[in-house]
């Protein structure tokens, strides 16, 4: 056997915790099996490196030569460790943006960035991130449709985002029910929410509701002719089309909020992201077109 990086931090812990117990707790395994390393290590230097007894274990002589060289190492390997990660802090990440994310949010949430690029559908944004296009995928997915994290990357969760609907004398106010015979005027780019209405509808046994993709100018003009209509809202991207935006009760329409990063970026880098994109729809909180919703409903997008 030829000794490895993890047989050195094996000895160390055990001097440092002064028993093999402690050290086996600490590194997370069984006494008897950091127990049979030891003596796998001991075989290889040829010698015992610690006496064990009633009051724990300490070093042989040969023990304390071993950890004064093994300690060198490892402190070798924790400054590399530092220097790459210093390194990777430096370079501006590449974060790759679907058109159903709000790219001004990204850039102020991650200064240091490159500016976001727009990757397309969500589909095309975790084909960027897995081909090494991007080194982050800001992401947003739905309940029962969740994202199929592909291998080597890593997803983290920056908040869910509430959605209210717009009509033009504000029905809604007594759930989704009260929306049915309205016809749904989705944008082009609804990131999956169409699928998710079908979804929420048949959870709540309403029937499947009538579906269109408009011109944003002919949604505008059915509103303002009180047809029977409906425009999903997004709480922090909104819109300035005419007639009445209201909240459902119990918010049964939402968006999760993603971030997808290759496994090889620090993660230290990835969670900085999350906490910024958090801040940056915080920030978007006061112009949210049901004032006060999101004072009044703590722990949704944008919440710590």
């Amino acid at each position: 056997m030829n000794l490895e990086v993890r047989h050195l931090r094996f000895v160390d812990a055990i001097d440092r915790a002064g028993s093999l117990t402690r050290a086996a707790a600490e590194l997370g395994l069984s006494q008897p099996a950091l127990s049979a390393q030891l003596r796998r290590i001991e075989q290889v230097v040829g010698g015992p490196l610690f006496v064990r007894g009633r009051h724990g274990a300490t070093p042989t002589p040969l023990g304390g030569q071993f950890l004064v060289h093994a300690r060198a190492v490892l402190a070798g390997l924790d400054a590399v460790r530092r220097q790459v990660e210093a390194f990777h802090d430096r370079s501006p990440l590449r974060i790759g943006v679907p058109p159903c994310v709000p790219v001004d949010v990204v850039g102020d949430a991650v200064p240091g960035a490159a500016r976001p690029v727009v990757v397309g559908d969500r589909s095309a944004a975790l084909r960027a991130l897995v081909a090494g296009g991007v080194d982050l995928v800001s992401f947003v997915d739905f309940s029962g449709r969740e994202c199929v994290v592909p291998p080597r990357v890593v997803l983290v969760e920056v908040g869910v985002e509430p959605y209210f609907v717009r009509t033009p004398d504000g029905s809604g106010r007594a759930g989704l029910a009260d929306l049915v015979g309205h016809t749904w005027l989705l944008s082009g780019c609804d990131g999956g929410f169409g699928r998710h209405l079908v979804d929420v509808c048949a959870a709540h046994g309403i029937r499947a509701p009538v579906v269109r993709v408009p011109e944003r100018s002919t949604a505008a003009l059915l509103l303002r002719r009180g047809e029977r209509v409906v425009v999903p809202v997004r709480a922090l991207s909104g819109d300035a089309l005419p007639g009445v935006v209201v909240d459902l009760p119990g918010t049964p329409l939402r968006a999760r909020h993603l971030v997808l990063g290759k496994d090889s970026l620090p993660r230290h880098r990835v969670l900085a992201v999350r906490d910024g994109l958090r801040a940056a729809y915080r920030a978007r909180w006061p112009t949210c077109p049901v004032p006060g919703w999101f004072e009044r409903n703590p722990g949704w997008l944008g919440a710590g």
